[in-house]
């Protein structure tokens, strides 16, 4: 057993925590000031505390090279307080930025090989494009030498630290952050950008609500036309355009098969890795466990989100569990698709079930009984009846529209039978879902529409009798 080296005591670490906080605030001010009017400010400011008097113009004279590295060029401007993170091309430090007056996040590139400056700058000008809440903002940026630029500091917790606090989040709030990270992402999809990298420690949740997405280091462009059109609508001066990292990279418990095998990636490889996070928001575990095998995960199962959490709606089970296939086809088609669930979810009007048909599949058959209508969310469905020479397609109805909406007002019998046309997928309408939805209608268009029910009930009653 090997025995802990021991430090100083939690009041000491406090102590010395205020004191450098202290000494901070003073070099700021001091940093503001030259010659006999920093003397002054340093006199007042000091007093008799030889200490903080001796460790101020310590930084002091590591700022200006007085005896210490000097200033890097071409960044003399920012003051550094503290480091924030180290990653693989960058460092980030909270700084001061002394002509603005204000306090920033300052990433530098790793001194070494020229690729890792290219990153960040493309990671930097990249986020410049996004311009998005859900993404940081980008304030200044320099290349040349030691290549670095200055970003809003971003103070919160990400979604790893929530959930290894708290193990899962409650359902409203795995809706509400999927679909901030949804919007994000539904942007940067719409300006021919993919993340690559989503995952709960690429998240940060801020003050008010806010989320904003980090990380977009191997991010990389797969459709540069909406940016040249972008540059085009600026007038900007001919460059070469990058897309980015080319090399696979990620987080492989994240990641679709796709992303690993490094080919065919698309939206649909952000939607898997956001649809990862749902899971495991809501489940507190991953989908897959510690599966090592990325050829294993694209062929396992996982467990049903509601064997592992029974309240979650099934709509919501169904719309991540779909997010989650393992072929980008089987995924939504687009953020855009995925916000429309969620939003559905978020106003309470989501709790309507989901079925997915196949090409070919019966939604249900001439001559049933039933009591429930559909809505089709994706696809299209062929009407038809039964004639002397065999079935004889009445229509076809598309995304949007309803179908068996009688047997919800009448209880009678199917009139046609709806078969999918394509690989379909319908919301369940019952009566259940339509008095949920009167109740947050306006009073008078729910009182007209339940009359008009009832009417249209004791006519298909009437019909039934012969009268």
């Amino acid at each position: 057993m090997v025995d802990a080296v021991k430090g100083p005591g939690a009041a000491e670490l406090e102590g010395r925590d205020t004191e450098r906080a202290r000494a901070l605030r003073v070099l700021l001010d001091a940093l503001e000031r030259r010659g006999a009017a920093r003397d002054t400010y340093l006199d007042e400011a000091c007093g008799a505390d030889l200490a903080l008097r001796t460790e101020v113009e310590s930084l002091l004279a590591q700022r200006e090279g007085r005896g210490a590295p000097a200033e890097p060029p071409g960044r003399p401007r920012y003051h550094e307080l503290h480091e924030l993170g180290v990653g693989s091309c960058g460092r980030v430090t909270r700084a001061w930025d002394s002509v603005l007056r204000r306090v920033v996040a300052l990433k530098e590139a790793h001194a070494g090989p020229e690729p890792l400056r290219g990153m960040l700058e493309h990671e930097a000008r990249l986020l410049a494009y996004l311009d998005h809440p859900g993404a940081v903002s980008v304030f200044e940026g320099r290349f040349e030498g030691r290549a670095h630029y200055t970003m809003r500091v971003l103070d919160g917790e990400t979604v790893h630290q929530r959930l290894a606090r708290e193990g899962r989040l409650s359902v409203s709030e795995a809706v509400r952050v999927t679909l901030r990270v949804s919007e994000t992402m539904a942007n940067a999809h719409a300006k021919g950008v993919l993340h690559l990298d989503l995952k709960p420690a690429n998240v940060m949740l801020l003050p008010y609500g806010q989320v904003c997405v980090l990380d977009w280091g191997i991010a990389r462009f797969y459709d540069l036309s909406a940016y040249r059109a972008y540059l085009a609508a600026a007038n900007a001066p001919p460059f070469a355009l990058e897309r980015g990292y080319q090399g696979v990279a990620g987080t492989p418990a994240y990641m679709p098969f796709e992303q690993a095998a490094g080919e065919g990636i698309s939206p649909a490889t952000d939607i898997y890795a956001c649809g990862t996070m749902l899971y495991e928001m809501l489940a507190g575990r991953l989908p897959h466990g510690p599966i090592l095998s990325l050829l294993d995960k694209a062929a396992a199962e996982f467990p049903p989100l509601r064997s592992l959490r029974a309240d979650v709606p099934a709509a919501l089970a169904s719309l991540c569990e779909r997010m989650l296939s393992p072929l980008p086809v089987g995924r939504p088609e687009s953020f855009d698709e995925v916000l429309t669930a969620l939003e559905r979810l978020s106003r309470g009007d989501g709790a309507a079930e989901e079925r997915a048909l196949t090409t070919g599949e019966v939604l249900f058959r001439e001559g049933d009984a039933g009591t429930v209508a559909y809505q089709i969310l994706s696809g299209s469905l062929s009407v038809s009846v039964e004639g002397p020479d065999g079935p004889k397609q009445l229509a076809r109805r598309g995304v949007g529209e309803l179908i068996g909406e009688m047997a919800v007002v009448s209880g009678a019998p199917r009139s046609a039978t709806a078969t999918a046309a394509e690989p379909t997928r319908v919301a369940v309408v019952t009566r259940e879902v339509i008095e949920r939805a009167l109740e947050s209608a306006n009073p008078m268009v729910a009182k007209m529409l339940r009359e008009l029910t009832e009417r249209l009930q004791e006519a298909a009653e009437r019909a039934r009798e012969g009268r």
